[in-house]
C-alpha cells in the first residue's frame, strides 16, 4: 500500500508514525520492496511490535536513497533524516510522534532540544509528524487551548530550530483537521513546521485520507527548491487500465475500418485532402482523443466511488 501511495502521489519522502514495527517485519519489508524504496525505522525499544515507532520511507525512483543518514534523538518518538537534495543541497526533516500525555511534552520537546545539540545537527527544513497537540484553539473542534506548558515547550523548540506552522501562517482564519475522535471531536495533531526560508519553495499543501489503515488523514506539502531542473509534463502514452475496455476496443476497431477504407480508396494522386499519411495520422489523433475521454469517464467513477467512501468513514 505505501509502495503504491509513493508512486501515485509522485512521493519522494514518507514519514510514518506509530509505526509498530520489529526487526522482523522490517526485514520482510526490506527484502520485498527494498529495489523500488529505503524504509529507515526507529521502533520502541520495550515494545517494538505494540507502542509508538516512527520511520522514514524514501523512494528511490524520485530519490538518492543511498545517501541518507538518520539520527535518533529518542527511539521509537523523533528521528532525524539528513539527505542530498538536487545536486549538493542538504535537505534535514525531523519526524515526530509525540506522547498522548501532554504532562509529558515538556521533557519530551526539552529532550529533543538537547539531543539536537550534542549531535550538532543543522537547523532543520521540516519538522513534522503527529504532536498530539495542539497551538491554537482554531484548530480543535469544539474549540479549547491545549496544555499551555506543553505548547509553551514546543514553541520553546520552534524557536530555537527556527520552524513556523507555514500552512496556519497562510490560512489564518481557517479550519483543517486531521485526527476524528470517537467523541465527535476534532483536531488538527498532524502538522509540517517549515523553516522559513523556504517560504516560497513550498506549494500545494493537502490532508486527505490514506489508503494506509489509520485514524489520522495523511498531511503533504511539495518542496521545489530554486535550484530544482524544469521538467516538462512527458510524453502521453496510452492508459494500461484501458487496453481491456470493450466501448474503447469497439470504438477502435470502427475507427481503423473506417481508416483503411480511406486508405485503399486512395488514388495515386496525392493532395493535402488525398494523402494516406494524413489519413493515418487522424486516425491516431481519434485514438488518442477517445482514450482520454474514456480516461475520463473512468476517473470520474472512480472519484465518485471515493467520495462515497469518504463520506461513509
Amino acid at each position: 500500500v505505501i509502495q503504491h501511495i509513493m508512486r501515485e502521489r509522485k512521493i519522494g519522502i514518507l514519514c510514518l508514525q506509530e509505526t509498530h514495527l520489529n526487526e522482523e517485519h522490517k526485514t520482510q519489508i526490506d527484502t520485498l520492496f527494498s529495489r523500488r524504496m529505503r524504509m529507515i525505522n526507529s521502533k520502541d525499544p520495550t515494545r517494538p511490535g505494540t507502542s509508538a515507532g516512527v520511520a522514514f520511507v524514501i523512494n528511490r525512483e524520485l530519490t538518492n536513497a543511498d545517501n541518507a543518514e538518520t539520527f535518533e534523538l529518542i527511539p521509537g518518538r523523533a528521528m532525524a533524516l539528513k539527505i542530498k537534495w538536487h545536486n549538493n543541497d542538504n535537505l534535514t526533516i525531523l519526524n515526530i510522534y509525540a506522547p498522548n500525555n501532554t504532562s509529558q511534552h515538556p521533557e519530551f520537546w526539552g529532550k529533543i532540544n538537547e539531543k539536537w545539540q550534542e549531535k550538532n545537527l543543522p537547523p532543520p527544513d521540516f519538522m513534522l509528524g503527529d504532536f498530539n497537540l495542539t497551538e491554537d484553539p482554531l484548530d480543535r473542534a469544539p474549540a479549547k487551548l491545549d496544555n499551555e506548558n506543553a505548547i509553551s515547550a514546543l514553541r520553546e523548540l520552534r524557536n530555537r530550530l527556527n520552524l513556523q506552522d507555514t500552512w496556519r501562517e497562510t490560512h489564518p482564519s481557517e479550519r483543517l483537521f486531521t485526527f476524528y475522535s470517537n467523541t465527535n471531536s476534532h483536531s488538527r495533531l498532524d502538522r509540517i513546521y517549515v523553516s522559513p526560508r523556504h517560504d516560497q519553495n513550498i506549494c500545494d499543501w493537502d490532508s486527505c485520507t490514506s489508503a494506509i489503515p489509520t485514524d489520522h488523514r495523511m498531511v503533504s506539502v511539495r518542496f521545489t527548491p530554486t535550484t530544482t531542473p524544469f521538467i516538462g509534463r512527458g510524453r502521453w502514452s496510452w492508459p494500461i487500465g484501458l487496453i481491456n475496455d470493450p466501448n474503447l476496443i469497439k470504438r477502435m476497431s470502427d475507427l481503423g475500418k473506417i481508416t483503411q477504407r480511406k486508405i485503399l480508396e486512395q488514388t495515386e494522386h496525392r493532395d493535402e485532402d488525398s494523402d494516406p499519411q494524413k489519413v493515418w495520422e487522424d486516425f491516431k489523433i481519434q485514438l488518442r482523443q477517445e482514450a482520454r475521454k474514456t480516461a475520463k469517464e473512468h476517473l470520474n467513477k472512480i472519484r465518485q466511488r471515493t467520495k462515497k467512501l469518504e463520506d461513509d468513514l
